[in-house]
């Protein structure tokens, strides 16, 4: 059995997970927490999984860190859920279990599945084997029976509205404030480009581009994940490029986040090509 440890924000803890549900035909995680925007970060590697033979995620809603926008998420892209809250305890793992036939993978550490893989200080093990190796046998029994545990329930949605993540309220009023300075702002790189926020509120910014005017298209959204995966990466780290935003986090607006970003109080660009901010609060 191989067995490495990885960290974040850097180290390696999110790019050990996602290999972990890349390289597995079925997938169970076994974790207390779950944010719209940690589920984003993994989203891809989970509908692949479910796409093979199934993903399972038992969550808690104990202490009300786990969002119905994350779970409308996961259930959207076919991800079956419980609900464990055992009433005489609490529901505290973090694990990240894959098995294809014969083959076991696992990363166990101290990350939910939330921005925390990006943005906390974290630590976790990586373990790579089969169901012959007794550490990783033993997990994956412990797992499906924490699935299966009578107080668990499965979860479905009491309503027919999606839930949708909200922009931090902290950000959120950085943001109106420039926008009602100046709705316009210019992308950073070497040839700027002029995008108008038309419209910016908890549920994501509406934004014009050179593109969307010309097509007449009307204003496209920003959604809230993008801005505070960025945000709380930024904070965390101090210092975010263009390319973190891109490959890392997945937030394909990356360079109107970036821009947006930039205006915000402590917040300087260092670089413009390529794209690198920091933050000093």
């Amino acid at each position: 059995m191989d067995v490495t440890t990885v960290t974040a924000p850097s180290g390696g803890l999110l790019a050990a997970i996602r290999e972990t549900l890349v390289e597995a035909d079925e997938a169970l995680l076994c974790v207390a927490f779950a944010q719209a925007r940690g589920v984003h970060l993994i989203a891809k590697e989970l509908e692949s999984v479910v796409q093979r033979s199934g993903a399972r995620v038992l969550v808690t809603t104990t202490l009300g860190s786990t969002s119905r926008a994350a779970l409308d998420a996961m259930s959207g892209i076919g991800v079956s859920l419980r609900i464990l809250n055992p009433g005489g305890g609490t529901y505290h793992p973090k694990v990240f279990l894959g098995r294809t036939g014969k083959r076991l993978s696992a990363v166990v550490g101290s990350g939910n599945l939330t921005s925390g893989l990006v943005a906390n200080v974290e630590a976790g093990t990586r373990l790579r084997g089969s169901v012959s190796d007794e550490a990783l046998s033993r997990l994956w029994g412990w797992a499906n029976e924490t699935w299966q545990d009578p107080r668990s329930t499965p979860w479905a949605p009491v309503d027919q509205e999606v839930h949708e993540e909200e922009i931090e309220p902290e950000l959120l009023s950085f943001i109106q404030a420039q926008v009602r300075d100046d709705p316009k702002l210019y992308t950073l790189g070497p040839m700027p480009k002029p995008n108008v926020v038309r419209e910016a509120t908890p549920a994501g910014l509406w934004v014009e581009t050179e593109r969307s005017l010309g097509a007449k298209r009307p204003p496209q959204l920003i959604p809230p994940h993008m801005l505070n995966l960025a945000w709380d990466a930024l904070k965390s780290r101090g210092e975010l490029s263009n390319r973190d935003l891109l490959e890392e986090l997945r937030v394909h607006r990356s360079s109107f986040v970036c821009a947006m970003l930039a205006k915000v109080p402590g917040v300087e660009v260092v670089s413009s090509r390529p794209v690198l901010l920091r933050y000093r609060p």
